[in-house]
């Protein structure tokens, strides 16, 4: 772009002269461009050559509880306006299903004839009035929830398995809830909780795998039941909770029966809601646990970080038995380690099979076996040489015998043959 035009108007300003622009300036003019040239300054560049114009009063150094107590207050105010108007729609609705109009008058309550002769001062204390009532409503459902609000219970299935009802599993949190109401994904388990929590105390030979996977509406003090009732089993191998919204809670649950437990061979608890306390807990019951080979956890809610990761693998360094772990380290340092960790077990899982089953054969199957093992160390020519031939001797011809016969005899025993009469 062409900047020949811009600079021919530049020349014209250059002809102006400047005593003649300040002789036609008004004093009030001329005491504004005293103040704006006392402002300027060269070393300041042109883009920031303005003064400041801000009216509003500097609010001082940051404040992080005078911030937080303003948002608590404001969140306050957004709950209860919210409360305000659930409780206005269900009496509405209340009336509507009555059919009936109520009109309720109290000393603070004035009906709608009342409130269009009332004065603004009556209308003002009419509000307070109202206010006042709305907090005593509060309080008023906030003391029956408390009073209406049933018993917890630990596991109902340890007083007595006979007396046990579907009932009597649920929280507090699902008897306040409708009872009807089911999870809008389907889990896709057929699990029966209540029959296998039973099998689980009664410890069935039967039930070898307890699978609560993905069953989201299971609630966290049903999930408790079962890990205090498989610390006295002896059948149950596999136990998988994954995707139930399992907490810290279960996990230290779990972690207890591990410590107990002597038979439980894979555990799976992933995509939960276990933070780091939880999965160290689990991590440190397998000091105590020789018989857990396989143990899963990745995909939880809280992410465990990188002091999390380091004091795992210092827990795993101690545990000789564990062969399979399901967890994605984010740090490479945790990573190689317990990879080396499960390595190292995996050869000590080898070398206590190799000798157990060098003291369950015998002595000959024994020298049989590093007989068949050196043989498979020989190289392959030794290896021809040293077979035995097992197959058929091949059939002789009329000149493999005489040159055999050849080779047998000597020159005494030879005869001298006329060729003549031959």
């Amino acid at each position: 772009m062409s900047t020949f035009g811009y600079r021919k108007e530049l020349k014209k300003n250059e002809e102006v002269d400047e005593d003649e622009l300040l002789a036609t300036l008004s004093s009030e003019e001329l005491q504004e461009l005293e103040r704006e040239l006392a402002v300027l300054d060269d070393n300041v560049p042109i883009g920031l050559r303005q003064k400041d114009q801000t009216a509003k009063i500097p609010t001082g150094t940051f404040d992080r509880d005078a911030l937080m107590k303003y948002w608590e207050d404001e969140n306050k105010k957004l709950v209860e306006d919210e409360r305000m108007e659930d409780r206005q729609e269900g009496r509405q609705d209340k009336s509507r299903g009555e059919g009936v109009t109520v009109t309720t008058v109290t000393p603070g309550k004035t009906s709608d004839s009342d409130r269009k002769k009332m004065s603004p001062k009556g209308k003002r204390a009419q509000n307070v009035s109202s206010e006042n009532d709305a907090k005593e409503d509060q309080t008023e459902k906030k003391d029956e929830c408390k009073k209406e609000a049933p018993i917890r219970i630990k596991c109902p299935l340890k007083d007595g398995l006979s007396k046990v009802s579907k009932g009597e599993l649920k929280t507090t949190e699902t008897t306040e809830q409708n009872p009807n109401t089911i999870s809008d994904r389907a889990s896709g388990n057929t699990i029966v909780i209540d029959e296998t929590l039973k099998q689980i105390l009664s410890n069935d030979p039967t039930v070898s795998e307890v699978n609560l996977n993905n069953i989201e509406d299971i609630s966290q003090e049903t999930l408790l039941c079962f890990p205090e009732a498989l610390c006295t089993n002896t059948h149950v191998h596999v136990f998988s909770l994954a995707n139930t919204h399992a907490d810290d809670r279960v996990a230290f649950a779990v972690s207890k029966m591990l410590r107990e437990n002597r038979f439980i061979r894979n555990l799976n608890i992933e995509s939960n809601f276990v933070s780091g306390q939880g999965i160290l807990a689990l991590i440190a019951a397998l000091q105590h646990n020789q018989s857990l080979v396989e143990l899963r956890f990745h995909n939880q809610r809280h992410i465990c970080g990188g002091k999390v990761e380091m004091e795992m693998v210092q827990l795993l360094r101690e545990n000789t038995t564990l062969l399979k772990l399901g967890y994605q380290f984010d740090l490479p340092g945790p990573r190689m380690t317990s990879t080396s960790i499960l390595t190292r077990n995996q050869d000590q899982q080898r070398q206590r099979r190799l000798q157990e089953k060098k003291e369950h054969n015998p002595p000959e199957e024994s020298a049989d076996i590093f007989k068949d093992l050196k043989n498979t160390l020989k190289p392959s020519i030794q290896k021809r040489r040293d077979e035995p031939t097992h197959l058929p001797p091949p059939q002789r011809s009329g000149r493999d015998d005489l040159m055999a016969a050849i080779r047998g005899s000597s020159i005494g025993s030879l005869k001298r043959v006329d060729l003549s009469q031959a």
